[in-house]
């Protein structure tokens, strides 16, 4: 019988295509081992994209919802260390503030109103903090900060007083100017925005409201309780100490009936701190499910991509080897 052969050129051009298609399926299996994806996605979706687009648009926005809740989360947790500061210096300074006007002496009085001062420019800069280039509680006015300086403020409060003959007198004046409509505080003191700031959105259709400004009425209370004890050590009342022992009593009064508003806040605070955990985890659990999706449609198996490179690897040493030994072939060899 006789048999078809391939003629030398034929032989080579047969060679080439086949030494060809194997580093290129050498490529594509190198690919799929490095990068853990397939190497022609086309094929593999049967030209339809559709799925894959529908979920890389749902894990886009997913990720903007995150950044947004990390960014809620910030404000929150600020916020929350905030007004745990504030707290801290009222309860620490109402008992002593009560207990020097007990004692009513010259000395006590004026190391209770000095500390009073120090808490009261601690308790402004600490509602003046910021996030950023964002303040806390200034409303939708985050570029602007909440509170007039601490000195400032007490200078106002110094030329509001400036008349005042009694304790009650200075008492009235002060609560007026900072918890009246359109007194001193509204007016001169806070520098935010009525209007509250924007929602957070945590999701498709969750969102959630910081609206908590330095217009709170808890937050005016604590610090009107504080500026009562601070212009003690203004020099209020000065060689008066039985009338500036009756101004701290009044100051720590106060601040102690503060304490329950800003607990208030800090129970607020926390409340939406859940909510916006709630989020995270929710968002979390849904990105995890659309990547899941996402590695099954784009991922190659690795055991099959590790053992066609082995494969593909011996082939193509295999073609080489048929190579170099073909080309020291010589007719010399067979005469």
């Amino acid at each position: 019988m006789s048999t078809i052969s391939f003629g030398d050129m034929a032989a080579s051009i047969r060679n080439m295509r086949i030494t060809t298609q194997t580093k290129q399926d050498l490529d594509r299996y190198n690919y799929e081992v490095a990068s853990g994806e397939k190497y022609d996605l086309s094929s593999s979706v049967s030209g339809d994209f559709s799925p894959l687009a529908s979920i890389e648009r749902s894990l886009r926005t997913l990720g903007s919802y995150d950044i947004a809740i990390q960014e809620a989360d910030l404000f929150a947790t600020a916020l929350q260390s905030s007004f745990g500061s504030v707290s801290s210096h009222v309860a620490k300074l109402s008992s002593s503030l009560l207990t020097a006007s007990t004692n009513a002496d010259a000395t006590s009085v004026s190391v209770a109103a000095k500390d009073a001062r120090t808490r009261f420019d601690a308790v402004v800069s600490t509602l003046n903090a910021r996030i950023g280039d964002r303040a806390l509680l200034s409303g939708a006015a985050t570029g602007k900060t909440a509170l007039i300086s601490a000195d400032d403020m007490m200078s106002e409060l110094m030329t509001a007083v400036a008349g005042a003959t009694t304790v009650a007198d200075v008492e009235t004046i002060v609560d007026d100017w900072f918890m009246s409509s359109g007194g001193g505080y509204e007016t001169t003191a806070y520098q935010g925005s009525a209007n509250p700031l924007s929602p957070f959105s945590l999701g498709e259709n969750e969102k959630v409201k910081l609206e908590i400004t330095a217009q709170n009425d808890s937050i005016r209370e604590t610090l009107m309780g504080l500026a009562v004890a601070s212009l003690v050590d203004e020099g209020v009342f000065e060689g008066d100490v039985g009338a500036q022992a009756s101004l701290l009593r009044s100051a720590g009064e106060t601040l102690m009936g503060a304490q329950a508003g800003l607990a208030d806040l800090q129970a607020q605070v926390g409340s939406i701190e859940a909510r916006i955990e709630e989020a995270n985890l929710s968002n979390s659990a849904m990105t995890y499910s659309y990547e899941l999706a996402k590695s099954e449609i784009i991922s190659a198996d690795p055991y099959e991509s590790a053992s066609m490179l082995t494969q593909t690897e011996t082939q193509l040493q295999l073609i080489y080897t048929l190579t170099a030994r073909m080309s020291q072939l010589s007719l010399a060899d067979y005469i």
